[in-house]
């Protein structure tokens, strides 16, 4: 068949490579990123076969939801009222609409190619981290503040960006992990590479990611001890790792602020009585939510719905330090920090079902890979703390990553 050609599969290799490439430049070179896409297009449109491609896609009720997912945003055109805002999101998201389509259309993409890139993504993120904390020693050595090695300070190529750093971080780790457990090349490279990015991933101190990787590590330690045999120094080694984890969560002054805000405002959340206000989400959500219930099929359009948060902010008394002064919540431009709330102003229930179908449809399918359930894992948890569709580092992260994971199957050998 024709999409089954050594010359296509090239193609669209090359394609993703150049993606991959451009998920750790696009913030300071976007070439690669928009080659990729190009090139993916390019070699889909004139690949012809649609009738099989479409076939195909149909079999995918993932990619079906994908697409559906951003036509419901497109549709919400129809009834916003801030066009402008609108046509800038569509745009931002067409990824998600694009690359499912070209990527779960076809089976040019080989499961050995798939692997390569999943390993040159964490080498690339290895490097990323390697970077970023000499760029902050630097700095450190001239003005002396330990700051530069903690949350958005440590993100040098992705600035200002600690949440979806880490949400790199955190895959990539899974990925290195994997290598040591099932590889039989690198082992000790990839354990230093292992070790470098759970050091900055506890720097970046992304309170949603430190969870979510406790959380989906925790899991996969206990199903690979249902279908392996660990041996007791292999317990202990685990023990070992967990217990330096978790205590340089703790001894690091800075990142057990971090976590201890988190407690106050999970107490708050829970309906505690604490006068200590350490972060807006608590208020977003509760307003946010509001929101919705006063529109809940449709929402308010990818054009309104920031603004219509924002605008009943103006009813919350609560203040937030900006660095110089308390200032009342609603003076800064927020999103709803929870893309399941998010998406569900944006463009109604609708698109809020096919958000959660995309997150928990894999884990009832048989032969998923351990990588993909774990991608998943790490996404479902860090998207109740963040609206993380809402820039482009985790639109193309997400548009990219789920179509080239979904089609890795499990396979009893090693990579």
């Amino acid at each position: 068949m024709l999409n089954k050609t050594k010359d296509i599969s090239f193609y669209y290799f090359l394609a993703c490579t150049s993606f991959v490439l451009g998920l750790f430049m696009q913030d300071f070179f976007k070439v690669p990123l928009t080659g990729g896409v190009i090139i993916l297009g390019l070699s889909w449109i004139f690949t012809f076969a649609y009738q099989e491609k479409f076939q195909t896609l149909l079999k995918q009720p993932v990619a079906i939801a994908f697409i559906f997912l951003y036509f419901l945003h497109l549709l919400s055109m129809i009834y916003t009222e801030n066009h402008a805002e609108g046509w800038n999101d569509l745009r931002l998201k067409i990824t998600l609409f694009l690359l499912p389509l070209f990527m779960m259309s076809t089976r040019c993409i080989l499961r050995e190619q798939r692997i390569f890139l999943l390993k040159f993504f964490a080498v690339l993120m290895m490097l990323m981290a390697a970077v970023d904390l000499a760029l902050s020693i630097s700095e450190y050595l001239v003005s002396g503040n330990s700051d530069l090695f903690y949350y958005a300070h440590l993100a040098h190529i992705l600035a200002s960006k600690p949440h979806y750093v880490a949400w790199y971080y955190s895959f990539a780790i899974f990925i290195a992990l994997y290598q040591i457990l099932t590889g039989k090349k690198w082992r000790y490279l990839w354990l230093f590479g292992f070790v470098l990015l759970l050091i900055s991933l506890v720097l970046l101190s992304s309170r949603a990611y430190i969870m979510a990787f406790i959380i989906v590590f925790s899991i996969s330690v206990v199903k690979w001890a249902k279908t392996n045999v660990i041996s007791r120094s292999g317990w202990v080694k685990i023990l070992f790792a967990s217990s330096m984890f978790i205590g340089a969560l703790f001894l690091i002054p800075k990142t057990n602020s971090r976590i201890n805000d988190g407690i106050v405002e999970l107490q708050k959340l829970l309906g505690s009585d604490t006068h200590k206000q350490t972060n807006t989400r608590v208020y977003l959500w509760k307003y946010g939510a509001r929101l919705i219930a006063e529109k809940p099929l449709l929402g308010y359009g990818v054009g309104d719905a920031k603004s219509e948060l924002n605008r009943a902010l103006k009813d919350c008394d609560a203040e937030f330090w900006n660095g110089e002064r308390n200032v009342p919540i609603y003076e800064k431009n927020h999103n709803f920090h929870n893309q399941y709330l998010q998406t569900w102003a944006e463009v109604g229930v609708l698109g809020f079902l096919l958000l959660i179908f995309l997150m928990i449809r894999p884990f009832f399918l048989k032969d998923q890979h351990p990588l993909f359930l774990i991608f998943l894992g790490l996404t479902i948890i860090g998207f109740i703390t963040e609206s993380m569709l809402e820039r482009q580092a985790g639109v193309v992260f997400i548009a990219f990553m789920y179509p080239l994971l979904s089609g890795l199957k499990k396979k009893t050998e090693s990579p």
